[in-house]
């Protein structure tokens, strides 16, 4: 197995993990660092396939995305630039849980279905990737604003 597809570490919150990654530097190639997203080989969560990404660029700080869950969707948030918080909420027992992330401690950070989200950059000119089981539809995003 590829050691740099593997987490070096899981914070399960119950309503969301991160899976944090080794970065691979090489020597031989300097001035970059190479961080694995997914690998089919060992997949973050059963049963994931990763059928539709995209990136969201946050141009201020304090900008919003999300603000909504989805039923049959689950996501894996990675942050490619900046820093982020990522605000989960439990739509059935409304247990919560505050996320800070950011890019250079190469987490990704798992979304289930039915757990509403809302992230919001904590600095200008942040990246986020989004891998997801299912494209964005109207009929699979519901409307939670979470506080």
């Amino acid at each position: 197995m590829d050691i740099y597809s593997k987490p070096i570490k899981i914070v399960d919150y119950k309503i969301g993990r991160i899976f944090y990654m080794r970065p691979r530097k090489n020597s031989e190639k300097p001035g970059r660092i190479l961080a694995v997203n997914y690998d089919k080989r060992f997949p973050f969560i059963k049963n994931f396939i990763v059928r539709y990404s995209y990136c969201v660029h946050f141009f201020k700080s304090g900008n919003i995305a999300g603000n909504h869950y989805h039923r049959k969707k689950q996501e894996l948030f990675v942050p490619i630039a900046g820093k982020f918080t990522i605000d989960l909420k439990d739509i059935k027992t409304n247990k919560r849980k505050s996320i800070s992330i950011q890019s250079n401690k190469y987490p990704i950070v798992f979304i289930p279905k039915r757990i509403a989200h809302k992230v919001t950059a904590q600095k200008d000119n942040s990246i986020l990737l989004v891998l997801a089981t299912s494209p964005g539809t109207k009929n699979d995003e519901y409307n939670y604003v979470i506080n």
